[in-house]
């Protein structure tokens, strides 16, 4: 065959000069395995020459292009470096060892480098799937209790929700585990604080500042723990009376208005505080109110009274009968939903929900009064 001698101008053009002194004009692109492909484009004598060589070179790369067929050479230079998990866990982990607690922060990267890392670390992260988290999550059903699988999937949550908050790669990502439920529906949480129960909590907490107004806003406003600890002096407004809250999964910023009590307690709280103070700051070793207190800070303040008046004698993993954070959550949409007068519409909108299903969970069936009263005196 005669050699092919490369353009000089245009790349990926070559000719052959035959032995009628003819020249075959052709054009070539190599495939990611290193093996070229080779189009035949005219001879001279038909008028061909480098330029039209380049020009259906160039029209047939756009040509596969729309056709949905990239040449490989194309492919492997418009190929990019995916994000593996492992890349997204590291940065993690740096940012949340510096804001919890040594023994939950060790407890968290356990469940990390033990349970997902093994079956996920060195996957992208836009490849992984609501099925294959599915299935890795199905494996522990044997072998671990409800409340351990729990815990896997939401230390693998935040590690994704992390990635798509600060890696531009995955800003468009939606999270395959936000769409993945592994609530035991026999475990759902039923308890509800009574208002006496309230009143006694409250008391126990009067000489305890920050712990007292934290639960003073949980059960005045509904808001989930990590909203209420992240507000600052600007969300309180003092002329509207309300206390606006991030939202924490989807949706916009959320006011919610404030009793008369509540408001007055915020006001005391608030007057020394500047507008990007936050209102739950951390104290010790000194007062730092530009920062928020860390959960396991705010937690730890309240938590121990709540097992002490109401845990004994419960498993930790009961959600149902057990109060915890959450149960100031719970009891603010129960006790309103009770109400003739309020709105279930309403109601969503305090609790921030995306679907009115949710806040459909809040409303109890309750009896009439005369069949209550005959139930009463079944058998008297």
């Amino acid at each position: 065959m005669v050699k092919r001698i490369k353009s000089k101008k245009y790349t990926g053009v070559y000719y052959r000069e035959l032995e009628d002194g003819d020249k075959v004009f052709e054009f070539t692109y190599k495939t990611t395995d290193g093996k070229k492909k080779w189009v035949k484009v005219g001879l001279q004598s038909h008028n061909i020459n480098e330029a039209y060589a380049n020009r259906k070179r160039i029209e047939t790369i756009n040509q596969l292009k729309l056709d949905g067929d990239e040449p490989d050479f194309i492919k492997k230079r418009k190929s990019v470096k995916k994000l593996i998990l492992n890349t997204v866990a590291n940065r993690y982990f740096e940012d949340y060892q510096t804001r919890a607690k040594p023994n939950v922060f060790k407890e968290s990267l356990y469940k990390y480098k033990n349970k997902i890392e093994p079956y996920f670390g060195k996957m992208a992260v836009e490849e992984i799937t609501k099925d294959a988290v599915e299935k890795w999550l199905n494996g522990f059903k044997k072998d671990y209790k409800p409340a351990s699988i729990n815990s896997y999937h939401a230390t693998f949550k935040a590690v994704i929700n992390y990635g798509i908050r600060e890696f531009k790669e995955l800003e468009k990502l939606s999270n395959p585990l936000q769409k993945i439920s592994i609530k035991d529906p026999q475990n759902e949480r039923e308890r509800v604080l009574s208002t006496n129960e309230i009143k006694h909590i409250l008391d126990c907490l009067i000489h305890k500042p920050k712990a007292y107004l934290y639960v003073s806003i949980a059960l005045g406003t509904g808001a989930r723990p990590q909203a209420i600890i992240t507000t600052q002096k600007k969300d309180f407004d003092i002329a509207n009376r309300t206390l606006t809250f991030p939202a924490l999964k989807k949706g916009k910023r959320y006011p919610v208005p404030l009793t008369n009590s509540l408001y007055q307690k915020l006001l005391e709280a608030t007057k020394d505080l500047d507008a990007d103070d936050y209102i739950f700051h951390p104290d010790n070793p000194k007062t730092i109110t530009t920062k928020p207190i860390t959960y396991e800070g705010i937690k730890g303040q309240i938590q121990p009274l709540l097992d002490q008046l109401f845990n004994q004698g419960l498993d930790s993993n009961d959600r149902k009968h057990r109060v915890t954070f959450y149960t100031f959550r719970h009891t603010f949409a129960t006790h309103l939903v009770k109400n003739p007068n309020v709105n279930i519409l309403d109601v969503k909108k305090l609790m921030s929900h995306s679907k009115l299903q949710m806040t459909e969970r809040y409303t109890k069936v309750e009896l009439n009064e005369g069949t209550q009263n005959a139930l009463d005196s079944l058998y008297t």
